[in-house]
């Protein structure tokens, strides 16, 4: 089993072939999940960026990664217990409930605060993976062995994986130099989706143990490990715990608060001191090993003076900023590394199992709920609004306008209603409503946009009376392409186009912060469509004069519906007519001449007529 585990000599294909089997009987819905997210990665490589189905896509993926590893520690404690076979698919059926309420529950792309909640369950999910086999029974030689041999299949199969789809991209690359093959760079994210959603996973589940009672007796340690932790690992962290103690001596000295900074240091410090205490848990009393067991002895000591450091650094910006998501991490961590402390400072039993099973309550405890890091930095948040509000200081009515974008943005326009009697419950479902294409990507920054208007807050990083202008092109839903032979859709955040007319290949690229549109079809033709110049024109024929207004949202944001001579260009070419019709557009009133404009952004469609 060490042979397999940790040399680097690769499986033959028989010896693969026995191994997907294996897998396949022992983890079917483990594989399943690993295809439904190769297939949604494959399907989202050749996606039009922006547009609806990519929402759902990320979200697929995302929870098929999630119910890998909850199905996986359900299916290891089944195994542990000796459940039967309709007691394991019960507990799998219950994981796969979970994972499909979640699908329709989360929106990571639209709310912050469900990107939180997916990490949390993700967090949770691993963690469980790691003592799951062990909840009932089991001592901890058999745990740490358990998890050391996960490790480092991880590794393997990252290894393995990296390898494996260099070997094939390159060969992509010299097929398509050699045999101008015209291969798209959406081949080569497909084949990344292959090798590390398929071929990485199957590996990794090849490679998990079965048999846990013999677990139990080895006493197996790599050396390699040894080697890295003690020479590697072990002194990086003694040169940061350094560095720490003299910023904490210097703090003293000077009787100045901490920056933001040290916070995440000393996290960092602690996740990669306790990583290294776990992975030399079996040698650390043995004779020869004085510096491992040093450090055992008195890491716990020195993280005493870290996390009052670390207390202090938190107690700064929550103080000032209030509790947010991420200061709700750092606030439960480092209770958590206190408890950890003190536990293994002054227990006799010194249990590593306490080290991911408490970690994973925490997380549960993170997701839903009156405790939790949405919930309590929500309150903490409309609080501290209310104060912003209350005050007149020139200080604190900046500040409003950040405050109203976190919540906006992390729960939806609804958490504002305490300050407006229009419901917003009603005006966020009639948005939602509205999502087709590329507003999915777009409907967080209108809720924003509508609520800094509904509370009269003034935007500090654009002038409130720099309008966002929308431009849509009539006709285009129901566009007729008479006379053209082609049609190809296009946007300004396409990077790489490649495509083939009858045999001829065609590149379309476009630099969303030039607003240009290169074209080059064949070997002859390349040409360009410059977007500023109808930027401009239409700027001045529609801001001023106040034509064609379709529709004000929340006063801020105007759309205008414009013929389709002024929104296209014609080239004429010896073979070939090009035209470019713009459907739609989006600029600032005032940045409309700039051609590095950022926010500015346009799709449309490509004509060609072949003479």
């Amino acid at each position: 089993m060490h042979i397999l585990i940790y040399t680097m000599k690769l499986p033959s294909i028989h010896a693969l072939g026995l191994s997907i089997k294996q897998v396949l009987l022992r983890f079917p819905l483990q594989v399943f999940s690993s295809i439904i997210a190769t297939l949604a990665w494959f399907y989202l490589a050749g996606s039009r960026e922006g547009e609806l189905r990519e929402e759902y896509l990320y979200k697929i993926i995302l929870i098929a990664n999630l119910s890998l590893t909850l199905l996986l520690a359900g299916d290891l404690y089944a195994e542990v217990n000796l459940y039967n076979g309709r007691k394991k698919w019960g507990l799998r059926i219950v994981g796969l409930m979970i994972c499909i309420g979640l699908y329709f529950l989360l929106y990571p792309i639209r709310f912050v605060a469900d990107i939180y909640r997916v990490a949390f369950l993700m967090a949770a999910a691993h963690l469980l993976v790691a003592f799951s086999p062990f909840i009932r029974k089991g001592n901890l030689n058999g745990f740490w062995q358990f998890n050391k041999t996960l490790f480092l299949r991880f590794l393997t199969s990252g290894l393995y994986a990296s390898v494996l789809y260099a070997g094939l991209a390159i060969a992509l690359v010299a097929v398509d130099g050699l045999f101008n093959a015209n291969i798209n760079s959406s081949a080569y994210v497909r084949l990344m989706a292959l090798v590390f959603a398929g071929f990485m996973t199957i590996f990794f589940l090849s490679g998990i143990p079965e048999d846990f009672e013999a677990l139990e007796k080895e006493d197996f340690y790599p050396k390699a490990l040894k080697i890295f932790t003690q020479y590697v690992l072990i002194p990086l962290m003694t040169i940061y715990l350094g560095i720490l103690l003299v910023y904490e001596l210097k703090i003293i000295i000077n009787w100045q608060l901490p920056k933001g900074l040290v916070s995440s240091l000393i996290l960092g410090y602690a996740v990669f001191g306790i990583l290294s205490l776990l992975l030399i848990y079996p040698i650390r009393e043995k004779a020869g090993n004085g510096w491992i067991k040093l450090f055992s002895r008195f890491f716990y000591v020195m993280m005493l003076p870290l996390l009052a450091l670390l207390l202090l650094a938190i107690w700064k910006r929550v103080g000032n900023y209030g509790i947010t998501e991420s200061r709700y991490v750092l606030m439960v961590l480092s209770l958590w590394l206190f408890f950890v402390t003190v536990y293994f400072l002054f227990s006799k039993t010194q249990n590593i199992k306490i080290i991911p099973v408490s970690l994973c309550v925490l997380s549960l405890l993170a997701i839903y709920g009156p405790q939790s890091a949405s919930s309590v930095s929500r309150y903490a948040q409309v609080k501290r609004l209310k104060m912003l509000f209350a005050s007149k200081k020139e200080k604190d009515v900046a500040q409003r306008e950040d405050v109203i974008r976190y919540l906006v943005g992390r729960h939806g326009l609804s958490v504002l209603q305490p300050f407006t009697k229009v419901k917003l419950d009603a005006v966020e479902t009639r948005m939602e409503q509205r999502v087709t294409g590329t507003d999915a990507y777009r409907i967080k920054y209108d809720k924003i946009d509508t609520a800094l208007a509904l509370l009269h807050v003034k935007k500090g990083w654009a002038d409130s009376d720099n309008k966002l202008l929308s431009f849509i092109t009539e006709g285009t839903k129901t566009l007729s392409i008479k006379g053209y032979d082609f049609m190809v859709e296009v946007n300004s955040f396409q990077r790489d186009g490649k495509k083939q007319l009858n045999g001829i290949p065609l590149l379309i690229k476009t630099e969303s912060s030039d607003l240009v549109l290169k074209v080059e079809l064949g070997t002859d033709i390349r040409t360009e469509f410059d977007v500023l110049p109808i930027m401009t024109a239409l700027k001045s024929m529609y801001t001023f004069n106040k034509n064609g207004r379709l529709q004000a949202i929340a006063g801020f944001s105007d759309t205008y519906d414009v013929p389709q001579n002024l929104m296209s260009i014609t080239r004429k070419f010896d073979r070939y007519d090009l035209t470019f019709l713009v459907s739609s557009m989006k600029f600032y009133e005032k940045t409309a001449e700039n051609r590095k404009d950022n926010w500015s952004n346009f799709s449309g469609y490509l004509l060609i007529r072949v003479k």
